[in-house]
This record gives C-alpha cells, structure tokens and sequence, in this order.
C-alpha cells in the first residue's frame, strides 16, 4: 500500500506555462559564452529560482491551460521539492500545509509562483534584448536585489568579481 502512496505522489505534474518555453530554453538549453554550460542545469532549477523569485516579489500568476510538466518525483531527485514545501509553509504560515493531504495545495502555490517568477524574468529579459544569454541580465537583477536588501556598502564592488 505504501509502495503505491509513494509513486502516485512522485507522479503529481508540477506544471508551467509553456508561453515561457523559449526563455527556458534560453536559460537551461543553450550553453552560456561565459562558462560553456547552461546558465541552469536543469529546468526545475530555473522554476525553483522562478518559485522564490516570484515569492520574494508576491507574484503568482495562474496556469493557462496550455502548460508543461515536470513531475514531483523529478523535483524529490534532488531534494529540490523542499522548495515546495518551504513555499507553502511560507505562504500559510501553518504547518497543515505540510501533510499529505495538502500537497496539492502545495504544488499549485509553487505553480503559481513558478509562473509568477517566470513572468519577472521574462520582463528583465524583454528590457535588455542585447543580452542574448540572459547571464548579465539575471547577474544585474540579483546584485540589484543584493543591494536593496542589504547595508553592506561592498555590494557595488563585488558585482565586479563575480566569475562564471
């Protein structure tokens, strides 16, 4: 009975809009000139960037109905389903959120937010069409963020050492 509790979760659909295809494609395909790989290795790592990203600014957007899965068993790999998990506690503020029963709850929050990120990024992306791979754009927004949630007057220095 356990053995069937555990692949029916593993196979919930941890989905995207796929109107975000070409930028994931962008950011987990194409090898960045920078390091010779991918600026993701893998797309659930950009949809977990996505997730927080779209968390951090309160911005979910819903599921069109014409989306792409990666399933939860795919997330748990890695134990980058934590983030999902996290997320929904974060939102509720109640551990209830945690139990099976609400996993779906769960996923859906992620999805949301997932999409709500991807939207984010798209709109850095659309801003600066001169940056191909994307790498500079993402490396800017995170320094801006660095910079806004932190006193550290060093922040404005270290953008320039960052190597790839």
């Amino acid at each position: 009975m356990s053995e069937v509790k555990e692949r029916e979760w593993r196979n919930i659909n941890v989905r995207r809009n796929r109107k975000y295809e070409a930028l994931v494609e962008k950011l987990c395909s194409r090898k960045s000139s920078y390091s010779n790989k991918p600026v993701f290795e893998f797309n659930k790592d950009l949809m977990v960037f996505a997730a927080v990203l779209g968390y951090e600014r309160s911005m979910k957007e819903n599921l069109d109905s014409d989306s792409i899965q990666i399933t939860l068993g795919t997330y748990a790999s890695d134990e980058k389903d934590g983030y999902i998990y996290l997320l929904a506690l974060l939102e509720s503020q109640k551990t209830e959120s945690l139990k099976d029963v609400n996993l779906d709850a769960s996923v859906k929050s992620f999805e949301q937010y997932c999409n709500g990120g991807l939207s984010i990024i798209q709109s850095w992306m659309d801003d600066n069409p001169g940056d191909i791979e994307g790498v500079d754009t993402l490396v800017d927004r995170i320094f801006d963020q660095l910079s806004l949630s932190s006193n550290d007057n060093d922040v404005e220095h270290a953008k320039k050492d960052v190597e790839f």
